[in-house]
């Protein structure tokens, strides 16, 4: 009998949430075969089954919290008794195993580090090179690197959690960083959508506003930086991320390379995205790497609000409802649906006057069709 355990999936710190069990009990089980998903902040993801044979136990519930080495599941192999060996006692935290180069359950650990553990040093900014790894063979684990930054620093390191934590909790960490860390400057103007409601046909609002902020950033390319405790970054592509809410659990996928997309193309990729985040099948890599967030309640009648800048990003757009406004121009007093726009910035790295010049670009952009 083996004892399948939770990988450490390296960049995730503390315990992650196990969504989705893809194996039933007494179901057969091949070696790489997707076992179950957990969810990240960074989305869902499948975790692979690193035994062969019959799934004799599933030890965690769906819906609870689960952090590396833990045991996941119990695995009978060809030919085993369901009692053959008792299973062995669980990790501690201590002597975690290091991230497999694949997402696997119960994996055997590579002696170097992995590239998820020397991306989290990265984060950090703990030197690899000097560390002595607790994992087998030397290896060095997640462990090892965050407690070389708790050396460093003065903060705590994250206590694992052991209660059952609704995939939520994740956003609510990841907004609680981003408050803690980021001071935000906020700056709002009011946009004539005439143009954009006329051309929009069947596509998304969403789409127009994604490619005129991408536009944007390109005109005003420290957009791109950011600022993630004492590290510091450059996105190195335009992949705009977009606040996808259901059922009341926020996601934010990115649209890729946003510049280089027609808003046609922006609109059907935002669809593919929220047919994905309805079904709960985003995984990892929809969110990673995008560089700024559009944040659309203009279908309530929300006026404004204030969206809540990203942890590795250094900017956010709010967009309010179009609201029939009168307006004044050359010709007398005409009626205009005019939504307002919020830009919140890291004042660190943006700004007054760069993000009001960046907020006017995109209402110039939004005015005069400039995404065709």
């Amino acid at each position: 009998m083996t004892t399948l355990r939770m990988p450490d999936l390296g960049t995730v710190e503390g315990s992650v949430t196990l969504v989705r069990w893809l194996k039933r009990e007494g179901d057969a089980v091949a070696l790489g075969e997707p076992l179950f998903e957990v969810e990240t902040d960074k989305g869902v993801s499948e975790v692979e089954c690193a035994a062969e044979g019959t799934l004799v136990a599933r030890l965690v519930a769906e819906g609870a919290a689960v952090a590396a080495g833990d045991s996941i599941a119990s695995i009978k192999g060809r030919g085993e008794s369901e009692h053959a060996a008792p299973a062995a006692p669980p990790r501690k935290e201590a002597t975690a195993a290091p991230a497999p180069q694949k997402v696997r359950v119960g994996a055997a650990a590579p002696r170097g580090p992995a590239p998820a553990i020397a991306a989290l040093a990265g984060k950090y900014g703990v030197d690899i090179s000097v560390l002595r790894g607790s994992g087998p063979g030397g290896a060095i684990t997640r462990q090892d690197v965050l407690q070389a930054r708790d050396a460093a620093r003065t903060e705590p390191s994250p206590q694992p959690e052991s209660k059952r934590v609704p995939a939520q909790s994740i956003v609510a960490a990841r907004v609680s960083q981003s408050h803690r860390e980021k001071p935000v400057f906020h700056v709002t103007a009011r946009v004539d959508m005439s143009r954009v409601i006329a051309a929009r046909g069947r596509l998304r609002f969403d789409a127009f506003f994604v490619k005129a902020s991408a536009a944007a950033i390109i005109d005003s390319p420290a957009f791109l930086r950011y600022l993630t405790g004492s590290q510091s970054g450059t996105h190195d592509s335009v992949d705009i991320a977009v606040a996808i809410d259901i059922e009341d659990e926020l996601s934010a996928p990115a649209v890729r390379h946003a510049d280089r997309r027609s808003v046609q193309e922006i609109s059907a990729d935002i669809d593919e995205l929220s047919a994905k985040a309805k079904a709960r099948t985003l995984v990892r890599t929809d969110s990673q790497g995008s560089c700024f967030l559009v944040s659309n309640l203009g279908m309530y009648p929300v006026e404004s609000f204030d969206a809540v800048i990203l942890p590795e990003h250094c900017a956010a757009l709010a967009v309010g409802a179009a609201i029939p406004t009168p307006v004044a121009d050359g010709t007398g007093v005409r009626i205009a649906p005019l939504a307002s726009l919020t830009l919140s910035v890291d004042h660190r790295l943006i700004n007054g006057a760069a993000a009001a010049r960046f907020l006017s670009r995109v209402k110039q952009l939004l005015e005069n069709g400039g995404w065709a």
